[in-house]
């Protein structure tokens, strides 16, 4: 799976639709970690623009965390993503293959690490409460990070 997918999984989840005057206006989508302290990566923020999201428009992602220990090869990304109770995917990646197609290295090293990127939502993005989890493993087992993102679609 191409990072392009994931990252449109990840944006899908995070797109609202524009809601109908008689419905009330979408909820802001949110990102928040599961893991806990032993995670190698803390997040600072995630800032999603426009928030909530809009169906066939830009949504800008910027992010800030602390990445405690190096992101090494044979690191790999957990992804599900299920609407309501139905799983739609779940995918295990490269993490090295996925890193370099958001300008950032593999190794990803330990320190300060900026994401700043851009997705254009589909257009035709089906109503339903979205939730993706993403976990990522170094191949020593250590977590890196575990993310849930959730949004609701509207008509």
């Amino acid at each position: 799976m191409r990072l392009t997918t994931v990252l449109l999984s990840l944006a899908c989840v995070l797109g609202v639709a524009t809601a109908m005057p008689f419905l009330p206006p979408p909820a802001n989508a949110t990102v928040v970690e599961c893991g806990d302290d032993t995670d190698l990566l803390k997040i600072d923020y995630v800032n999603l623009d426009p928030n909530p999201p809009q169906k066939g428009q830009v949504l800008n992602i910027d992010a800030k965390a602390f990445l405690k220990e190096n992101v090494v090869e044979g690191a790999k990304i957990f992804l599900t993503v299920k609407v309501g109770v139905i799983k739609l995917l779940t995918k295990e990646l490269d993490f090295c293959e996925e890193s370099v197609k958001v300008d950032k290295p593999c190794p990803l090293l330990a320190g300060e690490q900026t994401l700043k990127h851009s997705v254009e939502l589909p257009k035709e993005i089906p109503p339903g409460k979205y939730l993706v989890n993403v976990k990522v493993k170094n191949p020593d087992e250590k977590q890196v990070t575990c993310l849930v993102a959730t949004a609701v679609f509207t008509l």
